[in-house]
């Protein structure tokens, strides 16, 4: 240590040395020094054990500098004055490692180990109270177990060492009356905001994210009597800030004990926990537990160990004499006692007293009152409290809350099935947590994405669940994960995806119960689509926390009583799980109210399962009939969905049928009676007998008419959606994003309507310059040298054999990347294309 003390000034050694037992360095730090190959920055902080750093660093053979190291000087330890010092750090490979005051903290056996001869007790004595920082071991072995060492004369000797200088002596004491200090604080006390940030990085004051903290020995010795008035104002800057348990332990450490009372009260909730309630209550001298704040707390306290019966006792003897802003809080904290004690009526009355308060306690009251009257199933007064308690929230200020209270009315809605009421107030929840509270935002992007998804609006709730997948990507919760998956398997099975939709559903990594129950019941409805009732069963067992849902699932296996279903969904106002359960008991009457259902609140996806076919027959206006578009796939195998159905080509009686639906389908315009009679049956004594026939046909595959009849003319009479007609509008809007999504099928051999070739040749015609337009579009849209312009041409070619001018593009893609076998392979197709079409190249 002697060459040491001949290098550094007395500045340096007053801060870096020990006057008493040396403290070793943690066993954690000492791994990761042993692995640092080049420079070790040591922490600004005073009294982080840099002597014990200085010790090591000369064991090991490092050079030990308190001036900037210069790149390239080998292995080295450097103790910086000020943190503004590490601006000068230089940049070295590899990295220096640079180390923070926390990082030199001990832990208790550390500490203990370093106080030989004194018994357990003591060393855990100071180490409590001086929170395993180094600079305190003086103290600690000097005065035994004692707590208040740092308020004895003769700990000037031993803590001067790590005093601010002179010039900075009076801000810090003033600024050690408060546990958190915070530019804030320093203002409300009157310190310059340069003596502030000279603490800061002169290592006095340890950095938080919001300011800094003094080691506690050393705030004790800077202020051992703070002034009352100057605790009043930081805690008062504090709790502004946000920061109240840094404003209670100021508080506290002051003895203002009514201001710290009432802090309390105002901020404790059950909910942090009884460790912590406990903590907090038991700093109460015995002279203050008798007043009606702290029987409140109490009976916070008593409510956090699930003591319901004190919890109540203790809020009803502190209300006669609380205040009108406490009293708020204990009606409201009784309310929720007397709720979970079934005591309903009480607990209304008491929300109801609780939210004459104006802001966060009507805020509180009113969400917490809706919450009852939603399991009491009076949901028309639960809708009124919700929006109460937006409204209180909102004027408070409090944008979270605001934000659950409107999750709360939307969940309201949803689960009564009036999910376009839902989305107003999912809308603004998202709106309000995107910014500040990603986690959340994850669940209210969820939550807004099944609303869309249930009512049939898939691509709105595509592009929601993707900005879900983005918040995780950057910030992951593993339980906002699992409810993404959930969300992308019921996406899967809306699709007729069900085997997509079980590989998504792992319950495996479901910790939450309710993700569980969710997931098992869309594993439920999985099966089911798959004709596997047993495994739909097996999965049920898990669901059946979900209730009359879960009930729903066992009546379509068969298992449970659609009555029963039935009642219970009009008892609970459970639209959507009403209209799925008429659909399947299908009698007259329920088909026309599931369907009134189903037009009122949009339920459009129930119209996709077979059960809906027989809706089809109902619809006798253009607007009902809009709920059952006909969806023609003419690129590939021809497919026609209606109401719930698929038809290929051989669901149909005759082929010529089958033709006459695509080509009215693929016409922009009603045809002539005559014109279709003639083009489809020109050998036939009677061709209008014959397109007749085959209108009937129509109606028997569909089980409803399709087509209409009206001044010679034939038109369907249900609306139509075809790829051929999607894949033009993304062609004519050049809307490259949506010409992909529909292409990504054609990447192997694809043709137009190839089942109905000689019956269709104008419609495969047109169509297929719209698939060669969309594939040169896209192909075009490629970078150059990526794979996929490759793939597009490839495609492109595939579509039309005699597109020579893409072979070309093709044969230089290939040599562009040295690919001159892939190359001689496109060349020979096109010496062979060229030859078909008698040219030369």
């Amino acid at each position: 240590m002697t060459a040491f003390i001949t290098k550094l000034s007395m500045r340096r050694l007053s801060r870096h040395t020990y006057t008493g037992p040396m403290l070793p360095l943690p066993a954690a730090l000492l791994a990761r020094l042993s692995a640092a190959a080049g420079g070790v920055v040591a922490p600004v902080e005073v009294g982080a054990n840099q002597a014990g750093l200085v010790a090591w660093a000369q064991a090991t053979g490092r050079q030990v500098t308190e001036e900037a190291p210069v790149s390239g000087a080998g292995a080295w330890l450097w103790l910086p004055r000020r943190r503004s010092d590490l601006e000068r750090l230089p940049v070295d490979s590899p990295a220096p490692l640079l180390l923070s005051g926390p990082e030199l903290l001990v832990s208790a056996g550390e500490w203990q180990a370093a106080l030989p001869g004194q018994t357990p007790v003591q060393a855990v004595a100071t180490f409590r109270a001086f929170g395993g920082w180094p600079g305190a071991l003086p103290l600690a072995s000097v005065f035994p177990g004692e707590p208040h060492a740092p308020l004895h004369p003769q700990a000037h000797a031993l803590l001067v060492p790590w005093c601010p200088p002179p010039q900075l002596r009076a801000a810090a004491g003033r600024l050690a009356c408060a546990d958190l200090v915070t530019p804030a604080v320093a203002e409300a006390l009157g310190v310059a905001q340069t003596d502030f940030e000279a603490l800061l990085d002169g290592g006095w004051l340890w950095p938080e994210p919001a300011g800094g903290r003094f080691p506690a020995a050393l705030r004790r010795w800077l202020a051992p009597l703070p002034a009352p008035e100057d605790v009043r104002r930081a805690a008062q800057a504090l709790g502004a800030g946000g920061h109240h348990p840094a404003a209670l332990d100021t508080l506290a450490a002051g003895a203002c004990w009514p201001e710290y009372l009432e802090r309390l009260a105002q901020t404790a909730r059950s909910a942090e926990g009884e460790a912590t309630l406990r903590a907090r209550f038991q700093v109460l001298p015995d002279l203050w537990r008798a007043e009606p704040a702290a029987l409140y707390v109490a009976g916070l306290l008593a409510r956090a160990a699930r003591d319901l019966d004190s919890a109540q006792e203790l809020y009803t003897r502190a209300l006669p004499r609380l205040p009108k802003p406490l009293a708020a809080l204990a009606w409201n904290a009784r309310g929720v006692v007397r709720a979970l004690s079934g005591e309903v009526q009480g607990a209304l009355e008491d929300f109801d007293q609780a939210a004459q308060q104006p802001g966060l306690s009507a805020g509180e009251a009113n969400h917490n009152r809706a919450t009852l009257l939603v399991q009491l199933g009076r949901h028309a007064e639960a809708e009124r409290s919700l929006n109460a308690a937006v409204a209180a929230f909102r004027e408070a200020g409090d944008p979270r809350r605001e934000a659950q209270s409107l999750e709360t009315l939307g969940t309201l809605h949803f689960g009564r099935g009036l999910l376009r009421d839902a989305l107003a107030p999912l809308r603004t929840a998202l709106t309000l947590l995107r910014a500040d509270h990603p986690a959340q935002a994850t669940l209210a992007l969820l939550n807004l994405a099944e609303c869309h998804a249930l009512l049939g609006e898939v691509a709105a709730a595509q592009e929601l669940l993707q900005e879900a997948a983005l918040v995780q990507a950057a910030d992951p919760d593993p339980r906002a994960l699992g409810w993404l998956r959930r969300l992308r398997a019921l996406l899967a099975l809306q699709g007729g995806e069900p085997r997509q939709a079980l590989a998504l559903l792992d319950l495996a990594g479901a910790e939450d119960p309710s993700l569980q129950a969710e997931m098992a019941l869309l594993q439920v409805r999985a099966w089911r689509e798959l004709g596997q009732p047993d495994m739909a069963r097996a999965a049920l067992d898990r669901a059946q926390p979900l209730g009359l849902r879960a009930d729903l699932e066992s009546a379509l296996l068969g298992d449970e009583s659609l009555d029963r279903v039935i009642d219970a969904a009009r008892q609970e106002e459970a639209r959507l799980e009403l209209a799925s359960a008429l659909l399947r008991r299908a009698q007259p009457d329920d088909l026309r109210e599931a369907l009134a259902l189903i037009q009122a609140h949009g339920y459009l996806p129930l119209l996709a399962s077979a059960a809906a076919a027989p809706l089809a027959a109902l619809a006798h206006d253009g607007a009902t009939r809009a709920l059952f578009p006909l969806h023609l796939q003419a690129l590939g195998p021809l497919r026609l969905t209606h109401a719930g159905r698929q038809l290929g080509l051989a669901d149909f009686p005759t082929r010529k049928s089958a033709a006459l639906l695509v080509a009215l389908a693929l016409s922009e315009r009603p045809q002539p009676r005559e014109l279709l009679a003639e083009r489809f049956w020109p050998g036939a004594k009677n061709p209008l007998a014959s397109l007749q026939t085959a209108v009937y046909h129509l109606r028997s595959a569909f089980s409803v008419p399709v087509v209409a009849s009206e001044r010679g003319l034939l038109s369907l009479l249900f609306p139509v959606r075809s790829d051929v007609e999607e894949l033009r509008g993304a062609l004519q809007a050049r809307d490259l994003g949506r010409l992909t999504e529909l292409l990504r099928p054609f990447t192997a051999s694809q043709s137009v309507l190839p089942e109905l070739v000689t019956e269709l040749t104008e419609e495969r015609e047109q169509a297929e310059r719209v698939l060669h337009d969309a594939l040169r579009l896209h192909a075009a849209a490629q970078p150059g040298d990526d794979v996929r312009r490759r793939d597009a041409l490839r495609a492109l070619i595939t579509a039309d054999p005699y597109d020579t001018a893409s072979r070309e593009a093709l044969i230089r893609w290939h040599e562009d990347r040295g690919e001159q076998s892939q190359a001689q392979q496109e060349r020979d197709g096109l010496r062979a294309t060229l030859l078909t079409l008698g040219l030369k190249e």
